[in-house]
């Protein structure tokens, strides 16, 4: 078992809080906040789009971004694409040195390290020492972070805001209403938000997508909608109105329209597989 306190007695000043992995379903957006200590996170497969207080950074696979205490960070998978990373939270007085030893500040948290396997893989020995059940000596950690941090040196360091990849307007458009949480704009607000006229939101949405600007927006509440479906106990009214629908009929008939049952039988179906799941990976024991 993994026991904190053991760096401690050696006066080490930097140890894991937590680690784990995370793996999404392409339609994720919350918000984070790391109470204490640093995150740190590394992109295993799809684009983690980030909005923090000091600017907006993408993190493609085979990049780390780190996150500081208190900071609020908005995380979106970016473009629907299923988000699959590995992390690790550290806690101690030397976090802000080893901050420095990954190369990365407030303003500029994101890293591409060289070898991308090689830190999958120290990653991975991370994860599993923490939820060994064998006591680990501190050095298992240190050695794995400390060559991390030399990885991140070899490789490329991001001197700003991530670059930005070439987005089509109805892209943009879809960046705008998915890391804007809960609040939907309308389409004459979107329009305006993005610079644009309702009628060239409403061509470029026929061009790409071959949908109207409202369905776009309508499709993007309805993610929304499943993502507290599945993470909470909320009342489907409430869920209507979080989402931005006029009504709850309003609610369950559109989600009837889109996903082929109404939401309550959806939540519930999702309910049942992921027990299923968890069953499966955790057989009862007699």
């Amino acid at each position: 078992m993994y026991r904190a306190e053991e760096f401690q007695k050696a006066g080490i000043g930097v140890y894991p809080m937590s680690a784990g992995t995370h793996v999404g379903k392409g339609d994720w957006v919350s918000q984070r906040l790391i109470h204490s200590g640093m995150g740190v996170s590394y992109d295993i497969d799809g684009t983690d789009y980030e909005r923090l207080a000091h600017g907006e950074f993408f993190v493609h696979p085979g990049e780390i971004i780190v996150h500081w205490p208190l900071i609020w960070h908005e995380v979106t998978e970016y473009q629907g694409q299923p988000l699959q990373t590995i992390w690790c939270e550290l806690g101690g007085p030397a976090v802000p040195d080893i901050a420095r030893l990954f190369g990365v500040t407030r303003q500029s948290p994101v890293v591409r390290p060289a070898r991308p396997d090689e830190v999958y893989a120290l990653f991975k020995e991370i994860v599993a020492g923490f939820h060994s059940r064998t006591p680990l000596h501190p050095g298992h950690f240190l050695r794995r972070l400390c060559r991390i941090a030399e990885l991140c040196c070899e490789g490329s360091v991001q001197s700003g805001p991530a670059r930005r990849n070439p987005e089509t307007l109805v892209q943009r458009a879809i960046r705008v209403c998915e890391t804007g949480m809960l609040a939907f704009p309308t389409v004459a607000e979107l329009a305006r938000q993005l610079g644009v006229s309702q009628s060239t939101l409403l061509s470029a949405c026929r061009r790409e997508l071959r949908i109207s600007a409202v369905e776009l927006i309508v499709r993007i509440k309805l993610q929304k909608a499943k993502e507290l479906l599945r993470t909470t106990d909320y009342k489907l009214l409430h869920i209507a109105e979080a989402c931005g629908f006029h009504s709850l009929s309003h609610f369950i008939h559109s989600f009837h329209r889109a996903v082929g049952q109404p939401p309550g039988e959806w939540r519930q179906r999702q309910k049942r597989s992921a027990e299923a799941r968890t069953r499966r990976r955790w057989p009862r024991v007699l």
